[in-house]
């Protein structure tokens, strides 16, 4: 029965909408999200992926210093390793791209804009996503484009002379962020593109809370919680000091925690965060909290008695070493975390038994992943109707 109603309903449906790209299948004939990968168990791990999904909204939100632009340099520079491009809509006119450079990403390769306005920066997004079929119609090259930050960017009304500074339009960053979350779904889900947003996390004065938890607000409404796959907040839980050759203390990083809110694709919740450490030269570095979180946890991988003395405890994993050299990660020395790390970054054997551990999916097939991006290609580059155009004109 459910046969036959599909196929009627099919019919009727199209020649109503003859432009829709409305499919009419069973669930099984969907088909799996994939994305550009990212080799790092322990990002993995929050995503309960190997890769970030094309075609989705990224959000990621916290407190002032909480590392969110860090983030995403560490982000830029995935990309550009898989040669893909980068674009940063730095609306706040504050970026630093000495610190940028000192992270690892190539600004040469990185197109930096300042939109005065909101309206102005998700109009550049909006045009970059929809001139992708012209530009780049065999799908060959990843875009991450990042909108840092949704809280520091004014909307048209408040660039308005004709305002004093005490005139308020309630709401104006949320109903435009909402138009264009609404609006880019469909056209960014053809392509191998993310947005990422970077939004400021701040206390709600007066606001209620539950527990432990202290009440929090974000500028721009409930658009970028709801539409994005993934949500991140980041926190700083300390800063790293050392002292220099003149013996003064100085800073050189800092640590901190990142929890996966929400996750339409898998795990989410408090529970599911991680550590890590950055550094100002050099970066975010993923795998000595890597080290830690598998000795503490996973004793049966790593056993770990401190700091200093960190022990493989699987046989028989290969790395590369300098040279280009196979070789085996000893089981029987203490190693520095660092140490430690560094030889698991190089060890796809490594990296699987971890991932195993971690319960993370196997990736697609060669085959599901090019009809994926077949199916991409096929619906990509849908004109915007205006508002006088009909499905039923002849």
């Amino acid at each position: 029965m459910i046969q036959e109603l599909l196929k009627t309903t099919e019919a009727q449906f199209k020649k109503k909408f003859k432009s829709s790209d409305t499919e009419f299948k069973f669930a099984d004939q969907e088909r799996p999200p994939t994305g550009i990968i990212v080799d790092n168990p322990l990002f993995e791990y929050i995503l309960d992926r190997r890769f970030m999904a094309f075609g989705r909204f990224y959000l990621t939100y916290g407190k002032k210093g909480s590392c969110k632009t860090s983030l995403f340099f560490d982000l830029a520079k995935l990309f550009q390793r898989n040669g893909g491009e980068v674009v940063w809509l730095e609306t706040e006119n504050a970026a630093d791209l000495d610190y940028a450079r000192k992270q690892g990403v190539d600004t040469s390769k990185l197109v930096l804009q300042h939109p005065q306005t909101l309206e102005e920066a998700l109009n550049l997004a909006e045009l970059y996503i929809r001139n992708l079929p012209k530009v780049d119609p065999d799908q060959t090259t990843p875009l991450l484009i990042c909108l840092d930050s949704i809280a520091g960017s004014t909307t048209e009304y408040e660039q308005e002379q004709t305002n004093n500074i005490t005139d308020m339009m309630p709401g104006s960053h949320a109903r435009i962020l909402s138009r264009f979350y609404r609006e880019m779904e469909h056209p960014l889900a053809q392509e191998k593109c993310i947005f990422l947003a970077l939004n400021q996390l701040k206390e709600k004065i007066g606001g209620m809370s539950f527990g432990a938890e202290t009440p929090e607000s974000m500028m721009g409404g409930n658009a970028p919680l709801f539409s994005s796959t993934c949500q991140w907040k980041m926190s700083r839980t300390a800063d790293l000091k050392k002292k220099n050759d003149h013996g003064v203390e100085r800073k050189y990083g800092s640590s901190h925690e990142l929890v996966c809110k929400r996750n339409k694709l898998g795990r989410e919740g408090n529970m599911q965060k991680i550590v890590f450490d950055m550094y100002i030269k050099g970066g975010i570095d993923w795998y000595s909290p890597l080290v830690k979180i598998l000795g503490e946890n996973y004793t049966d991988i790593i056993a770990r008695v401190s700091a200093t003395n960190n022990t493989w405890k699987i046989e028989g994993c290969r790395y590369v070493d300098d040279a280009g050299a196979e070789q085996t990660i000893p089981t029987d020395d203490g190693m520095h975390e660092r140490e430690l790390g560094a030889l698991i970054a190089r060890s796809d054997d490594a990296k699987n038994v971890i991932r195993k551990a971690f319960e993370i999916p196997d990736l697609p097939d060669d085959t599901t992943v090019k009809a994926v991006e077949a199916d991409m290609k096929k619906k990509r580059g849908r004109k915007k109707k205006t508002l006088d155009e009909s499905d039923n004109q002849e």
